[in-house]
């Protein structure tokens, strides 16, 4: 079988295509409708005990596919929430390397800047 290194460096590496996926409009309606959302999350949470550099870039790179998915997308919010982003965000704000904590933070918060829009929403049309 492929050694784990080698199946770290090929994750990476779909990580990248998918953030080039990201880029686009049409390519995070691609990643919507393929429940990105969840697996991207699945990978943090896999990645989330191991601190080997490949785990780190791994997470870094799912954030940065997460990131490009929050772009002016509410449907993102209700997506990472139900996926259980939220306490794998704050771990990695915790404890990932520079750049994934980077990434964790300004995801968090723009998840609770479109949360808290949202609430205002609701709150406003309810009589």
């Amino acid at each position: 079988g492929i050694a784990q290194d080698e199946r770290s460096k090929i994750g990476s590496k779909a990580l990248i295509t998918l953030c080039n996926i990201a880029a686009t409009s049409k390519g995070r309606k691609a990643l919507f409708d393929a429940n990105a959302v969840a697996t991207l999350v699945d990978i943090l949470a896999k990645h989330q005990k191991n601190r080997s550099t490949a785990s780190e870039e791994m997470q870094e790179q799912a954030v940065a596919v997460l990131l490009l998915l929050s772009q002016n997308n509410l449907r993102f919010v209700s997506l990472a929430m139900q996926a259980g982003a939220v306490d794998l965000l704050v771990s990695l704000c915790e404890h990932g390397n520079s750049r994934a904590k980077e990434k964790a933070s300004t995801l968090l918060n723009i998840i609770r800047e479109i949360s808290s829009n949202e609430e205002e929403c609701s709150d406003s049309i309810l009589p």
